[in-house]
This record gives structure tokens, sequence and C-alpha cells, in this order.
């Protein structure tokens, strides 16, 4: 894999990595922190390693895949041997995730987290690239098998993506919860004006109101629920997560975050 590519194919290929470096920066970083609202206290990280399971949401697949290029990419790029394309693949994870952390430590609130499941299906995308860029180089130019002792990072490698797809191949199906209303209240009713709100065994919150019922999940952004337009004005109902600063109304008055037990999330109401 240290082979240099035809000079066409490598031209191309330092263009495509050029660009797809700019979506990933892209996908890691925006939006700023100068153009989203500020939200909880201090920085958070999530250090409990969890099994993967690559077949259990968009997210754990979007993590591996937006990796997949670079490690197909980089081997037509550089000339490095393929255990510094290896330890380049874990790096450019821990640079993506440290920044995050760092610049959320700077603002002072969770800008973006430091996730070590998010750092490790990122590494599993960046080598599955690698094998399917080694594989490719393989069987254009058969290139003769390392010694033994460069086959390390590559054993490594290749135990990593098999425990990522053993993981996810004998994963349990998780079983989702339904949703706050139909489980009814896991803890105190929180009293609106106009109504009242409780939370379901997953955090997430079952508004009712005269006007019906609405489910909010657990992780939903600050926002409003309801609107009601009515004879004595207008009645906005919202969210907010648990530490949420200067949230404000449809109108742009701020609002008083009221808390609902059982639930991340803040609510708060607002009429004028």
């Amino acid at each position: 894999m240290t082979d240099q590519p035809a000079p066409a194919l490598h031209r191309a290929a330092r263009v495509a990595f050029v660009l797809y470096l700019l979506v990933l920066a892209a996908a890691a970083f925006l939006p700023l922190p100068s153009q989203t609202l500020a939200h909880g206290t201090g920085a958070a990280y999530d250090l409990h390693l969890r099994r993967p399971d690559l077949l259990g949401g968009w997210e754990a697949q979007r993590n591996v895949l937006m990796t997949v290029p670079f490690g197909v990419l980089l081997p037509l790029v550089v000339r490095w041997r393929y255990e510094l394309l290896v330890l380049a693949c874990v790096g450019v994870t821990v640079l993506i995730e440290s920044v995050q952390l760092l610049v959320s430590l700077a603002v002072g609130w969770p800008w973006r987290s430091f996730d070590v499941n998010d750092l490790l299906l990122n590494t599993v995308g960046g080598l599955l690239g690698l094998a399917l860029a080694g594989a490719a180089l393989a069987v254009v130019r058969r290139p003769a098998l390392p010694a033994g002792r460069r086959l390390v990072p590559g054993a490594l490698a290749v135990g990593l993506v098999g425990w990522a797809a053993v993981s996810t191949v004998t994963a349990t199906p998780a079983v989702p919860l339904p949703e706050a209303c139909a489980q009814g209240p896991a803890g105190a009713v929180t009293a609106l004006s106009e109504g009242e709100v409780f939370a379901g065994d997953d955090g997430s919150l079952c508004f009712v109101l005269a006007s019906g019922t609405a489910d909010v999940p657990a992780n939903s952004p600050a926002g409003p629920v309801v609107l009601v337009d009515d004879s004595t004005g207008t009645w906005e109902v919202g969210t907010a997560p648990a530490g949420a600063r200067d949230v404000r109304d449809g109108r742009g008055a701020p609002v008083e975050l009221l808390e609902v037990e059982g639930s991340p999330l803040r609510v708060w109401e607002s009429r004028w």
C-alpha cells in the first residue's frame, strides 16, 4: 500500500481528498458555537464504552460511514507505510473528538460532546475504508507480504473491525418504549395554566391539553410544542434541555423554565 499511484489517479485522489476533508469538517464542526443557542453548562463527555451495533440506528451508521472515504483516499494521496495509515485512521477520529471537547470547554457549554463510542465507530469506518483500498491495490499490484512485526497494527485493526461486526450480529434488538402519553406518568404531574405535562419511563414528555395530547422525545431541542390562538390571545407551550439559558417564546420574550419529574427536559408556557 506504499506504492505511488498513477499520476492521473494521484491527482484525482488529492482533489477528492481535499473536498472530502471539507465535508468532514462541516459535518463535525458546524454549526459553530456562535451560530447556535447556548444550552447547558460545561463540556459534555461520555467515557462509557458500549458494544457497537452497526445496525442499531442511523447515528451509529453515520459515524462509520463518515470516515470510510478517509481510509479509501489516504493511501492514494500519501506514500506512507501501512502502519502509519492505520494510525492516521485512529488519529483523525481522536482529533475530531478532542477539538469538539476543547471548544466546548472554551465556550462553557456542550457545543459538541466527547464520546468514546463515536471515536470507536469513526475508527472502524476509517479502517474499513483502508481495507477496501488495500484490497483494490493488492489485486492490481500484488504487493509482497510485509514482515511479521509489521503485521501487528493490521492485526489490531482486523480485531477491532471484527469485534464491531460480531457485536452487531449478536446484539439484542432494542425494544422501543411506547410514547409517554401511552405509558402514563413515571413521576409527578406538572400543572400548566391550561393542562398538564408528565414524563414517561424514558424521559419523554406528554402534554395533556384541552386541544389534545402531544408527545415530545427526551432528546428534543429547545422550541415550541403547541401554539394556540383564541379570543383571549396567544398561548404557547414549549420545551428546552436541562440547563438551557436565555430561552424565548415566539415573540422573543424570555420564559420561565419548569422542571418535570423524570425528564431531562424543562417546559415553559407564555401568553400574550
